[in-house]
């Protein structure tokens, strides 16, 4: 309900306000009105990819957060949507890639190789903690971040694509992205809900894990390759849209408890909807100019990432 009440939002609120029978009409019998073309063409395309790439954000936040055991993790705080970006510009600036699913290749391997990168150097350090896992996340993200930047300055020809990418929003993407997103984003789901009694089992520590028969290297390889998968799905549709992956297992855990499966169902929907939101909020926010929703993102997510420092140093 609560889905679909924010996605009627999304097909109707913005620069210009659309009724629900204008966007029937567009949606069932396209007339090639510019009212059709806005609602089916541009609206429509940002109505499906928005809760696509929240969902998929939201359950990766809550695999990464129960494989380093720390609640102010995430894909952004890890590198891995620093690493996925990198690898979309890398491939389009080197190897040339320009389909679309070349790039979403690219965003999803990216994100793999950064996970492995991330956890190796981390237990490479003197062990997987927490904290660890975090610092080791960010300067690998600063560092991610500034190899773009050189790449963009010293290839201009490919700066206004890249930026399609980088810019984190879902305006002006083409319906396409979605559907092929879309089986992305189910194998990762798929991945994930298969692991969630062993997922259950890690929450605690290793020991107690193993002791109940986990299968520690096995699950935490497969849960990487599912976090990659979902975090390079949704970096590919919308670009890097920051924090949605720290704050949705927050709201997941508090609606349904720590239980993986239920933990996960609802961090997608709870996902899908956070981000459906902040895409209807950043039409408002700087009206008439539409703010990246990245930007309403980020802000939600500093602050509570800043609540939950605050509450780990009481």
């Amino acid at each position: 309900m609560a889905m679909g009440i924010t996605m009627l939002m999304s097909l109707t609120l913005g620069y210009k306000v659309y009724s629900l029978g204008e966007v029937w009409a567009a949606l069932t019998a396209n007339d090639g009105s510019e009212t059709a073309t806005v609602i089916a063409g541009l609206r429509l395309p940002r109505a499906l990819i928005a809760p696509l790439a929240g969902a998929a954000l939201g359950m990766a936040g809550v695999l990464v957060q129960t494989l380093s055991r720390n609640r102010i993790a995430s894909p952004d705080t890890l590198g891995l949507n620093a690493g996925a970006s990198l690898a979309v510009v890398l491939a389009t600036v080197v190897f040339g890639v320009q389909s679309l699913v070349g790039l979403s290749l690219a965003a999803a391997t990216g994100a793999l190789l950064t996970s492995v990168v991330v956890f190796g150097v981390a237990a490479g350090a003197g062990g997987l903690s927490p904290l660890k896992i975090v610092l080791v996340g960010v300067t690998f993200a600063s560092l991610a971040h500034a190899v773009v930047e050189i790449i963009l300055t010293s290839n201009e020809a490919q700066l206004q694509q890249l930026l399609f990418w980088l810019s984190g929003a879902f305006v002006d993407r083409p319906i396409s992205l979605f559907y092929n997103g879309l089986p992305v984003v189910l194998v990762g789901a798929a991945l994930a809900f298969v692991l969630s009694v062993a997922l259950d089992a890690m929450q605690a520590d290793d020991s107690t894990a193993a002791s109940l028969g986990v299968p520690l290297v096995a699950v935490r390889g497969l849960a990487f390759l599912a976090v990659s998968l979902l975090t390079g799905a949704a970096v590919s549709m919308a670009g890097p849209v920051a924090f949605v992956g720290l704050v949705v297992p927050h709201i997941a855990r508090r609606l349904v408890g720590l239980r993986h499966r239920h933990q996960l169902a609802a961090a997608a929907l709870s996902g899908a909807i956070y981000a459906t939101l902040a895409d209807v909020a950043a039409r408002f926010v700087i009206y008439p100019v539409e703010a990246p929703v990245g930007a309403i993102t980020a802000v939600v997510g500093a602050v509570a990432l800043l609540v939950l420092l605050m509450r780990r140093l009481a």
